[in-house]
């Protein structure tokens, strides 16, 4: 399409199968379903974010191995759908500028984006380490949907662009706003009827897009 310049790809679900939390919990030996109970607290208000993060950081310290090197090993080995690094090598030479913006944790991000040689991101969750490179703490930013829609704004600013000129792919309710901002939403295999029902395009699978764009 000849008047977008930019997509931008939401990771857990779209890129990748399965979510940076629950890689991380299940690499350092906590159950996800346990991990998921916390985060579900956390997210109907029955405990506070900072709760949970204190408990993800205790559960992690526990185990022994949370430790910087241990948790880009984890991440490093996560590998990206076969159909992802199809559809970015197509978007590549159709001369589409790519960013990922994902609630996903920030050395994770950065790991994707690596694999598939793209040209810059936002990871909206932080580890922090001491010197010695052992986890001290998380950060976590639960309003997803405002933050990815603000980060759309600065990008385009960047770049010198419209909004108009953005396409953005996600499967998620956290991917709700940008698509009303953007206007150019493609759901990927989403199993979330709001979100479908705002997008722009909903695609069964990555490689559709290619007949989209």
């Amino acid at each position: 399409m000849e008047n977008i310049k930019l997509i931008c790809f939401d990771i857990d679900g779209t890129l990748v199968d399965g979510t940076s939390w629950l890689i991380l919990s299940e690499g350092l030996g906590w159950s996800s379903k346990e991990a998921l109970d916390v985060f579900e607290q956390a997210r109907k208000g029955e405990i506070s974010f900072i709760e949970a993060e204190r408990i993800f950081t205790t559960k992690y310290q526990k185990s022994g191995k949370a430790n910087k090197p241990f948790i880009e090993e984890i991440f490093n080995s996560v590998e990206v759908k076969k159909e992802a690094k199809d559809l970015i090598s197509y978007l590549k030479e159709k001369g589409y500028t790519i960013y990922l913006i994902s609630g996903a944790i920030n050395m994770y991000v950065e790991s994707v984006a690596r694999k598939l040689g793209i040209d810059g991101f936002y990871a909206n969750s932080t580890l922090e380490f001491d010197n010695k490179g052992a986890l001290q703490k998380i950060n976590y930013q639960d309003n997803q949907r405002e933050v990815k829609v603000e980060q759309v704004k600065t990008l385009v600013r960047k770049l010198g662009i419209n909004i108009d000129q953005v396409v953005f792919v996600g499967d998620s309710e956290n991917d709700i706003e940008v698509f009303k901002a953007t206007k150019h939403g493609i759901a990927v295999n989403s199993s979330n009827d709001e979100l479908k029902k705002i997008s722009w395009r909903v695609a069964d699978s990555l490689l559709e897009i290619k007949n989209i764009l």
